[in-house]
């Protein structure tokens, strides 16, 4: 099973590992995955797709305000405070 993130199709980066005389060795780095089960099925996510789905999880639930609702609150405050 290759690691890659289902939603955002991240996969590892190549890059290279520095010794103490600065020679280069090629090396992978993963993509930090977590197994989550969604609808009765194993899904592989990396740590940035879960952090967006809570993230929409609680904006759907009214649990935290998006920045046009923010701004929408400042402005009824305004208002009120002006009468």
């Amino acid at each position: 099973m290759s690691r890659i993130c289902i939603l955002t199709g991240k996969t590892a980066n190549t890059a290279n590992s520095r010794s103490h005389s600065n020679r280069a060795t090629k090396r992978l780095q993963g993509v930090n995955l977590q197994t989550r089960r969604m609808g009765g099925v194993k899904v592989l996510l990396s740590t940035r797709a879960l952090k967006t789905l809570k993230k929409l999880e609680a904006i759907n639930k009214g649990q935290v305000l998006t920045k046009k609702q923010k701004k929408q609150a400042k402005t009824a405050a305004r208002k009120q405070v002006k009468k």
